[in-house]
């Protein structure tokens, strides 16, 4: 389920240090807690005085293969939350997530294909709990803690990018995003971690070899094309644009350049960053109890 996703995700080879403004690196063999898979028994776990439970269908109440998510509130309501291929109880579960000191339920759903797709619900367990409207991505999440805010964040990549422009899944580079939970819902807040995507900037001039450029500008060399996309990403989504555009300019063959530019622009419009408005936060007590 996570093959391949620390190489889509984090690049970087050496070992990460915040004093070198570099990006913290997940360890995805401890994201998911608890797990419903097919033919799996069902799982529950006790978070912040409430009960979540994942059971695997078919079951009396769902005639399918899947499984199938509930949060069981202080009354003993069985509210649902999820249903997917896998569903399991993510990392960030039982944190602060929203800095309003009620503990989180996040529930990472997965289609079950060979690169897609993830979908995480995550919800503020108060008195009166939230839930944020479900975001799906070809790409997980993670969840850490900002040294500079001491709030939690949310690292991922944009996956509406995956096979751009042709490019294999193993071969295309995801633009990274950070991203804010409040009660509004997800927020980019990629630019407030400019030093780290400059570091990513620098590593990836570092794998130009002298003369690399020049045979891209001259025959499309497929080495390069990937390393100045990672460039132009890294300044495009850390609110950099012109930056960004600046890099293209330089590093990419004249004759493409507008058509690889509209190509880029129409993908991030697309991408994960449009369905940040939509998931604001609705009252837990709002879904359907079952």
């Amino acid at each position: 389920m996570r093959a391949g996703l620390i190489a889509i995700l984090f690049l970087l080879g050496a070992s990460i240090s915040w004093a070198q403004a570099e990006w913290p690196r997940p360890n995805w063999e401890r994201v998911e807690t608890k797990t419903c898979r097919l033919p799996d028994q069902p799982v529950s776990s006790s978070i912040g005085g409430y009960e979540v439970r994942l059971v695997p269908g078919p079951n009396p109440e769902a005639q399918d293969k899947l499984c199938h998510g509930y949060l069981i509130n202080r009354s003993g309501k069985r509210i649902p939350l999820i249903t997917d291929w896998a569903i399991s109880i993510y990392q960030g579960t039982g944190e602060d997530l929203f800095g309003d000191g009620h503990p989180s339920l996040v529930l990472e759903g997965y289609s079950g294909g060979a690169h897609c797709c993830y979908t995480f619900e995550i919800v503020d367990l108060g008195d009166s709990p939230l839930i944020l409207q479900a975001i799906t991505n070809e790409t997980a999440f993670f969840f850490f803690k900002d040294p500079a805010s001491k709030q939690f964040r949310i690292m991922t990549s944009d996956g509406a990018f995956d096979y751009f422009d042709g490019m294999c899944h193993a071969c295309t580079p995801f633009p990274r995003v950070v991203l804010r939970v409040d009660r509004d819902g997800l927020h980019d807040v990629s630019s407030q971690f400019v030093e780290q995507y400059d570091s990513e900037i620098a590593l990836a001039r570092a794998k130009i070899a002298e003369g690399d450029i020049g045979k891209f500008l001259m025959s499309d060399f497929e080495d390069a094309k990937k390393v100045v996309l990672e460039i132009v990403f890294s300044y495009l989504y850390s609110g950099r644009p012109e930056q960004a555009w600046q890099a293209l300019d330089e590093m990419w063959p004249a004759a493409d350049r507008q058509r690889i530019k509209e190509l880029i622009v129409k993908t991030k419009a697309g991408g994960l960053l449009a369905k940040l408005p939509r998931t604001a936060s609705r009252p837990i007590s709002a879904a359907n109890p079952r």
